[in-house]
């Protein structure tokens, strides 16, 4: 992401002030790497409607899910008309011009997601499409501009309101970083949709034309910017080129405050184009020659919209679905919490785990029939454990251990989720609750598609014990009984008189005062360095 210190006329309001009284001499515009100018053309053919297979709507992490499934259902022909509305621009507008036409209008029965995620995602399908491919340099604004006037590609109700507009396809390492907020501006004020196609690279400067993809009416946000997953979207901190020399002091003062309004302005579009915090820590984090790219899960938390293929997941194991929970956490709050690893409570058929102090949660179940789990997250608005309390546990009054399922769920009916779990010690009771609420819940729980089970486990937890795999904690309770401390039957449940010889094992063997299972306390009782990291979060 380069910085050409020159300023710039237009464009985003920060950089229309830059200072103009600096030396071209004194700042110039470096390339990380060689490249040619950027190409920007018209398509003869829309990508995504080329191979619609390939570029699915994946219902991945994205706060639009609900616009995801109401456009989906919209692929059906119109019964009035016999058409189909979404095989053309044309139809296309027929079919939602009540919504946007004179303003954005509702018949009560629809969300924002739901009135804006037709337009947005038939849009990408039917609509033209003009290519932006390769570095990119000043002047090329001016490039799209002309292209689009000549060829007419801009579809506008009126100015500045094109809910039915074309799309911006992007293949770029990045380039000069004032011309890309210019262009990202002109994207946004004209409702461009914005696509990385299969096997694109959009990085730094690139990047912020590409989150340029969104739409604001009536004071709603709502993103048009649509990646593959094959994509690759990568950010890194913005970059001035000054060639070597001496400078006086006044030169320096000049330089900061060019850098110093560049970090603003850079800030100031990315937090109105729906950036999150975590986006910004990470971008500004990471060196100008090294590049932070977006997982899957962290792009759609942006709010971009994934394609792909809905592949099936195949055999999903614990560590698969644990390895979701994490990445989902990462890419809602971009960090990794070794809390999910400590406080994972688990069994041969249900596992949880939380962050007590973000109330997040992520629960699997497993299918006795075909062995696969199913995950359901709990987080924010989108609890959906929060909200099964003491009305439907009151159905299982019958139950040996009701008392405990009830206390369950006064606590998570009357306190912040992650305190109601980390309060409550009963283990064996908590995962029962979680199968009830997995088998009243309907939805919440789903199977992971095969992008989502085969993430990789945050590279952050790699190298600790998976305390709660249930055949470890079998394993922990056989050594335990032989070396004299007796937990009972192996079950593979780390209940509490587990617990309590885990600690009497690291005191007596270790002379520890702790009730952890790690790898010190599994070679003390025994185990080889094979079978331990066998058991090591990333195999060790």
């Amino acid at each position: 992401m380069i910085v050409d210190a020159e300023g710039s006329t237009g464009g985003i309001g920060m950089f229309r002030r830059m200072a103009k009284s600096i030396a071209g001499a004194l700042l110039v515009m470096l390339s990380m790497l060689p490249a040619q100018a950027a190409t920007i053309e018209l398509l003869a053919k829309n990508p995504v409607r080329q191979d619609l297979s390939a570029y699915r709507l994946l219902n991945l992490t994205t706060p639009y899910a609900d616009g995801i499934g109401f456009s989906l259902s919209l692929a059906k022909p119109n019964l009035a008309t016999g058409e189909t509305l979404h095989d053309s621009k044309s139809n296309l507008i027929k079919g939602w011009s009540w919504v946007f036409k004179g303003g954005l209008n509702s018949d009560g029965a629809h969300t924002y997601q739901s009135l804006h995620m037709p337009a947005a995602w038939n849009g990408l399908k039917v609509g033209k499409v003009i290519e932006i491919n390769g570095q990119l340099k000043r002047g090329d604004l001016g490039r799209l501009q002309k292209l689009v006037e000549d060829t007419g590609f801009s579809d506008c109700l009126r100015p500045g309101y094109c809910p039915f507009n074309n799309v911006i396809s992007l293949n770029s390492s990045g380039g000069n970083f004032i011309e890309a907020l210019k262009i990202a501006e002109y994207i946004a004020k004209q409702n461009f949709i914005t696509l990385l196609a299969r096997d694109a690279v959009c990085e730094s400067a690139c990047a912020m034309i590409f989150l340029g993809g969104y739409t604001k009416y009536e004071g709603f946000f709502f993103p048009r910017r649509f990646a593959h997953e094959t994509a690759s979207l990568g950010v890194h901190q913005p970059f001035i080129g000054v060639p070597e020399g001496t400078y006086s002091a006044d030169q320096v003062g000049q330089v900061a405050k060019v850098i110093n309004r560049g970090v603003n302005a850079a800030t100031e579009y990315l937090l109105g184009a729906g950036a999150g915090i975590g986006l910004l820590r990470n971008m500004y984090a990471t060196a100008p020659k090294s590049m932070y790219h977006l997982s899957v899960l962290e792009m759609s938390e942006q709010g971009i919209f994934v394609l792909g293929q809905n592949r099936d997941a195949g055999e999903v194991s614990r560590a698969n679905a644990l390895a979701y929970c994490a990445e989902r956490y990462r890419a809602r709050y971009f960090e990794v919490s070794p809390d999910l690893l400590d406080n994972m409570q688990s069994d041969q058929r249900t596992f949880l785990t939380f962050v007590a102090g973000q109330n997040f949660a992520c629960m699997g179940v497993k299918d006795a029939g075909t062995g696969k789990w199913s995950v359901s997250i709990c987080m924010g608005k989108t609890c959906w454990l929060a909200k099964y309390g003491q009305v439907e546990v009151g159905k299982y009054a019958k139950e040996k251990d009701f008392d405990d399922l009830m206390n369950i769920a006064v606590g998570l009916d009357n306190a912040e989720l992650g305190i109601a779990i980390k309060d409550f010690r009963h283990r064996t009771v908590l995962l029962k609750y979680i199968r009830l609420f997995a088998t009243d819940s309907g939805g919440s729980f789903r199977k992971l598609s095969a992008i989502e089970a085969n993430l990789p486990m945050p590279k952050a937890l790699c190298g600790r014990i998976d305390a709660s795999d249930a055949g470890l904690v079998r394993t922990v309770q056989t050594a335990l009984n032989q070396a004299g401390i007796n937990v009972g039957r192996p079950d593979g449940s780390p209940g509490p008189g587990t617990r309590k010889g885990v600690q009497a094992a690291n005191k007596k063997l270790l002379n520890r005062n702790v009730d952890q299972i790690d790898a010190a306390l599994l070679r003390v009782l025994g185990l080889s360095d094979a079978e331990v990291a066998d058991y090591t979060v990333c195999g060790g």
